[in-house]
């Protein structure tokens, strides 16, 4: 298995972490400082134990880290070791432009400057992976028929996501919200009423798309509504259902009113009634797909 140590500089920190994440996915053991280093660790000799033992230093190219005597120190122990070993050891990550250093600037270098996946893919063909496109919670609809990636704790991760945009979305319009059990599953609806009107809207991620479709069938609880019921397309993001959601509740507060009565919300992943016993509400909280701090 193909091994990296990062060396970069903190100002660049949120895209090396992110660097290192995306190259674990992939099979690369990373030496990333602040997974290694802890307190009262010896920063030197961790850092020196980091490079010896690594295959390759991945320096990461910006004005600051070309400055950092940090960075010019690791790159230093790493030309030596380079040298030594007579095999190519430092891989230039291009992340922003910058003075590229003589004796790197002949070497074939991962662009990252304009396009993260374009110098992701660069970098990984090094180490001979031909599965190069890091599965993350924007793309992972791109790996659903891809059998060696488990993209499903990232459906469910957004679904997650959605239901907690959602509900604190009903929470600001007095909206009841009640998510779809195991009758229904990654569905919520949305219901409310006012002195002369009601409303209902539901969303589901729906099927081999998995795109979110809605309904503005009269139901307040997504259980009793068929897969078919959700025949209008909204998008597939979460941003998308809160701005659709989001301008169904202000038109219809503007056109009828506050609503009437006190709303209620059901966030749990089960169906309610036998599926849920007294004794296990506590262990089952953490299957909450609501996510928030204000119910």
């Amino acid at each position: 298995m193909p091994s990296i140590f990062l060396s970069h500089t903190s100002i660049d920190k949120p895209f090396v972490e992110k660097l290192a994440r995306d190259l674990k996915r992939i099979g690369v053991n990373v030496w990333f400082d602040k997974w290694e280093i802890k307190i009262g660790d010896s920063i030197t000799w961790k850092i020196e134990e980091g490079i010896r033992e690594n295959e390759f230093l991945g320096i990461v190219l910006s004005p600051e880290a070309l400055s950092s005597e940090w960075v010019k120190s690791e790159l230093g122990a790493a030309w030596v070791k380079q040298m030594h070993t007579r095999k190519v050891f430092v891989l230039p990550i291009y992340y922003r432009s910058c003075e590229i250093p003589y004796f790197l600037a002949d070497r074939r270098f991962a662009d990252f400057r304009s396009d993260y996946e374009y110098g992701f893919k660069e970098l990984a063909s090094i180490f001979g992976i031909e599965e190069t496109e890091a599965i993350t919670q924007d793309n992972w609809r791109k790996f659903t028929k891809n059998k060696k990636v488990d993209w499903k704790k990232y459906k469910i991760k957004e679904f997650e996501e959605l239901v907690t945009t959602l509900v604190d979305r009903a929470i600001d319009f007095k909206w009841s919200a009640w998510v779809g059990g195991t009758a229904n599953e990654f569905s919520i609806t949305l219901h409310t009423q006012s002195h002369s009107e009601k409303k209902s809207v539901s969303i589901k991620l729906v099927g081999e798309t998995n795109s979110y479709m809605a309904t503005f069938i009269d139901e307040y609880n997504p259980n009793h509504l068929k897969v078919t019921d959700f025949n209008i397309y909204v998008g597939n993001s979460v941003d998308s259902c809160d701005e659709f959601v989001y301008r169904i509740m202000k038109d219809f507060n503007e056109q009828f009113g506050a609503p009437t009565g006190k709303p209620e919300y059901a966030t749990e992943r089960f169906s309610r009634g036998n599926e849920v016993s007294e004794l296990t509400k506590e262990i089952i909280k953490k299957f909450n797909w609501y996510k928030g701090d204000r119910l």
